[in-house]
């Protein structure tokens, strides 16, 4: 292979706090952040703004171009409005770029050699919801044929007025998907996708898994065996395949998850290391002498993580140890506010599955978990619901709702009436339940999905509000 230049790597890695645009530090944002966030770059003698449309709800859509080298390269990020790391990547891209020291060697290189053209947050009424689709219902990524979306219209129209030899299509894939065979996350994914039902290799193909091989060499430094490949069954309404059959080099990256990131900020850095790889490996060539065997060689992903997975533990009127697998998905409130849901997706043999927290629980019984009656929720304090949780109780109870869906506590709240839907342990019930040992101590407890050791815990775990 050929050789990567891994001290470029490590040195841009090392300065990476001075390239990181803070404005923006969690996963959801709005479309006027993201202006916000813009608005001191537009200054910058080094680049070009163009807004280049709007969407359906009337939000503007921008390009931001740097150099005017004969190679050309078209990144857009966020069609899936939901899907915001490697937008925040792209502005940390923005800030080396028009950055003054030890690499400015390298900037007037990229300048020469490349022109690089970004589409940052093409789907903002999506993002305003923090949704997959547009304001109209639509996947974007599947409207690549029909083109009945807005946005879509303007992507493929920048992809024929540019005819770009690279194109760079970014996303975020979801929590579950680890490396297949591992219980590694795939914090990372790439694709370079067919351009036709046969999956056939051509130059244009090549060239884009050759630069794929490249960022995942450079990824491995900071996530050994953490990468993974898409499934590359032709899509025709996907925009990646259809890009590439126009004779564009397109590289499909996906932002996926670390442990203990859920805002993805450590994600953000890796899709910026590797995109900074993807450019040094354009903008001198190299990455031509790097066999496709390389690309080849990157494992696929799998879907058997959950977030939390209870190996061997007994449950009642059971003879036999079960595995639990437990997945939290998060629920937005107002930007960037949100909470956790936790629900038990499977019960049996998981032998099959990871967990970003695995448990064993040999000789630990899984029992439904307390409810107390309270007569004001709104007491509920951290240090209250801490002194219950550490007695066994999951829930409190009383006729009279708290006005949001979620408690910021370590605690449920649950109607009468609902008690006995929520407290069960059965798949797709709310995962809140004690391990206890033979002696009926306990030693854990899930509450809202997250697994909690002994009496510990932390501020970062909310409970849910059931109703009738």
């Amino acid at each position: 292979m050929a050789e990567i230049r891994g001290k470029f790597i490590k040195q841009i890695n090392q300065r990476y706090e001075s390239y990181h645009v803070k404005q923006i530090q969690v996963n959801r944002f709005t479309h006027t952040s993201l202006l916000k966030a813009l608005e001191p770059f537009t200054a910058c003698p080094q680049l070009t703004f163009k807004q280049i449309g709007e969407s359906e709800e009337g939000r503007s859509i921008h390009k931001i171009t740097f150099g005017k080298g004969k190679t050309k390269l078209l990144f857009w990020s966020q069609m899936h409005g939901n899907e915001s790391t490697a937008t925040r990547a792209l502005l940390d891209i923005l800030k080396f770029l028009v950055a003054d020291d030890a690499f400015n060697e390298f900037r007037k290189q990229l300048a020469k050699e490349l022109t690089l053209q970004f589409i940052p947050m093409l789907n903002p009424d999506g993002t305003q919801r923090f949704q997959r689709r547009t304001a109209t219902g639509i996947d974007m990524n599947r409207d690549a044929l029909a083109l009945q979306t807005l946005e879509g219209r303007l992507l493929m129209q920048q992809v024929d007025e540019l005819k770009p030899h690279f194109a760079f299509n970014l996303h975020d894939q979801r929590r579950f998907y680890n490396v297949k065979g591992s219980s590694t996350p795939s914090s990372l994914s790439f694709l370079a996708p067919a351009y036709n039902a046969n999956r056939t290799v051509n130059t244009t193909r090549k060239a884009a898994m050759q630069v794929i091989a490249a960022m995942n060499k450079a990824a491995q430094a900071f996530i050994p065996g953490g990468t993974g490949l898409y499934d590359d069954t032709f899509s025709e309404r996907s925009f990646g395949d259809q890009i590439q059959a126009k004779g564009v080099s397109t590289i499909l990256v996906e932002s996926g998850w670390l442990p203990n990131d859920i805002q993805k900020e450590g994600v953000r850095k890796l899709n910026f290391l590797v995109l900074m790889q993807a450019l040094e490996t354009i903008a001198t060539g190299s990455y031509t002498d790097i066999a496709v065997q390389h690309y080849e060689a990157i494992p696929p992903i799998d879907t058997k993580l959950f977030d939390v997975l209870i190996k061997n533990v007994n449950l009642p009127h059971s003879s036999s140890q079960v595995d639990i697998g437990i997945n939290r998905t998060e629920h937005l409130l107002a930007h960037p506010q949100f909470y956790s849901k936790g629900t038990i997706e499977d019960i049996g043999d998981l032998s099959a599955y990871e967990g970003f927290s695995t448990l064993d629980a040999t000789g630990l019984s899984a029992i439904p978990g307390k409810v107390i009656t309270l007569a004001d929720s709104e007491g509920l304090s951290f240090v209250t619901a801490k002194r219950l949780l550490r007695q066994g109780v999951l829930f409190v109870t009383n006729p009279n709702p708290p006005a949001e869906p979620h408690l910021p506590l370590p605690i449920n709240w649950v109607h009468p009436s609902a008690i006995n839907k929520v407290s069960s342990l059965a798949v797709d019930a709310p995962a809140n339940f004690l391990l206890l040992d033979k002696h009926n101590n306990i030693k854990y407890r899930v509450v809202n999905g997250f697994l909690v050791k002994g009496n510990s815990t932390n501020s970062n775990i909310n409970g849910v509000v059931f109703v009738e």
